[in-house]
């Protein structure tokens, strides 16, 4: 067989959005400027992960592994010259302005490169979207401004979302699991607010964490009833970062153990209401699983293309690997399978836009009022302080609710738990496969195929096992009650 070229090769991948996926092209007929601004996103991204994150993955990865609080802060320079901690505030604020579909997009790019370090930087907005749920206008504003006005200063604002504790991790993300769970953390209320004792391990981005946004129980023997979701600081008092833990893989973005000890919180930090711990969870749950889905598929992709990449350059008995039947056939198979998830996270990121949380950001009122408001208005804090107004943010909120309701929560969490599972499962077959084809010597670290390997597993494990996910999935088809 003559040799060519493969222009299959690991970061050389140049189909555009519309060779991705299709129905995008029917999209951009009726959407014109927001399959331009994904298309932009596209280019960037490529771009950015080419330039950015992989020339540097291997040696971060070494790093982390001897030291595992080492943070790669010219990374971080780099990310926030590019505003990528806050792609989703609207550029008239300081953000990039970024759709879903934009942002999961960057998330398969930056992940075929390197999943630990696109976490790092983008599951801190994990954390944020807490903020969100209940939309209180006024609390979203004043993250807003403090994140945009750290980023100009050269300061990364940080989230960490802790759910994950000793006694029980996916516990926590489904209803029934909770039920019979024995949380170590607990919530006591006490005049003018609340306080906390406990502790939270596994938690992303922990040590780094800004601010923390944790669910705890009023009362241990009742964690469903009484599960509750707090933010506080990392500065407050009786708060501490445990053991950071050395991992496997994803070694790039650090996780941490959390210590609660009397940790007061003040009534204005509660972020759900008192008992509505699990439904704050579950609505996030809708839209992060589906980016999880999204990640996993980057991971594949990238472990398949460094695959293609040394089978095209690798002689065995004469000839080049990728030359083998055998290969072609395992490579075709886990390329049809990238193809067919790709379709899932692209339907993903459009029913987030249209159908979800970033529909608010396109209501007509809110995008007239951001066209025809001056920024200085819109950053101010009289601005902030109307928003807090008891009727506004009961309007504001209340119209969030109509948009979002409670049927779109349920159906988002069915495709999010599918997409989650169905890649996380696909990057561990994926992994594995590329692992069997080039073997012990394309194993070596040089080549970044077992580092995929690694990555991979802890997919199937947080953002809700896959075992969870399938229930959830499961308990939304058939309508099965736990």
């Amino acid at each position: 067989m003559e040799e060519k070229r493969s222009t299959y090769s690991y970061m050389g991948s140049e189909q555009d959005l519309i060779e991705y996926a299709p129905v995008l092209g029917i999209m951009k007929k009726k959407f014109p400027s927001y399959i331009k601004h994904a298309e932009e996103a596209q280019r960037f991204s490529r771009r950015f992960a080419r330039e950015e994150i992989a020339p540097r993955a291997l040696e971060v990865d070494r790093k982390c592994s001897e030291d595992p609080n080492y943070v790669d802060w010219d990374f971080f320079h780099k990310v926030m010259e590019e505003h990528l901690t806050i792609t989703f505030i609207p550029e008239k604020l300081g953000g990039r302005g970024w759709s879903s579909l934009d942002m999961f997009v960057f998330v398969e790019e930056g992940c075929a490169a390197c999943l630990g370090l696109v976490a790092v930087a983008f599951f801190s907005m994990f954390g944020f979207s807490c903020a969100t749920v209940e939309y209180e206008p006024a609390v979203v504003l004043r993250f807003i401004k403090h994140m945009v006005s750290e980023e100009k200063e050269g300061r990364p604002v940080f989230f960490s979302w802790a759910i994950t504790e000793p006694s029980g991790g996916t516990d926590a993300e489904h209803p029934a699991a909770m039920r019979t769970m024995r949380p170590s953390i607990e919530a006591k209320k006490v005049e003018g607010g609340y306080v906390l004792n406990g502790t939270k391990c596994f938690i992303t981005n922990g040590n780094l964490a800004h601010f923390v946004v944790v669910n705890a129980p009023l009362d241990r023997s009742r964690p469903l009833e009484t599960d509750t979701t707090f933010m506080l600081p990392a500065t407050s008092p009786g708060f501490s970062v445990g053991k950071v833990e050395v991992k496997c893989g994803q070694k790039a973005c650090p996780t941490a153990e959390l210590l609660f000890d009397d940790v007061f919180v003040p009534a204005e930090n509660l972020w759900s209401q008192e008992g509505e711990g699990m439904q704050h969870t579950q609505e996030i749950l809708s839209v992060t699983r589906g980016g999880i889905g999204t990640a996993t598929i980057g991971l594949a992709r990238g472990a398949v293309e460094r695959t293609v990449k040394y089978a095209c350059e690798r002689k065995v008995r004469g000839h080049r690997l990728i030359d083998e039947g055998w290969v072609q056939f395992v490579l075709a198979d886990l390329m049809m399978d990238i193809l067919n998830l790709r379709h899932a996270w692209v339907d993903f990121a459009l029913a987030i836009d249209f159908y979800h949380a970033m529909k608010l950001m396109r209501n007509p009122v809110a995008d007239i009022s951001m066209r025809i408001t001056p920024k200085s208005v819109l950053m101010s804090d009289k601005l902030e302080e109307l928003l807090g107004m008891g009727l506004v943010s009961s309007m504001v909120s209340g119209m969030k609710k109509k948009l979002v309701t409670k049927e779109i929560i349920e159906n988002c969490i069915r495709h999010g738990s599918a997409l989650k599972a169905a890649g996380a499962d696909l990057a561990m077959r994926a992994t594995s496969s590329c692992c069997d084809i080039v073997g012990l010597e394309g194993m070596k670290r040089q080549y970044g195929i077992e580092k995929c390997f690694r990555d991979a597993k802890v997919t199937q494990i947080y953002e809700g096992t896959n075992q969870i996910n399938r229930l959830d999935v499961f308990e939304r088809e058939v309508g099965y009650e736990f």
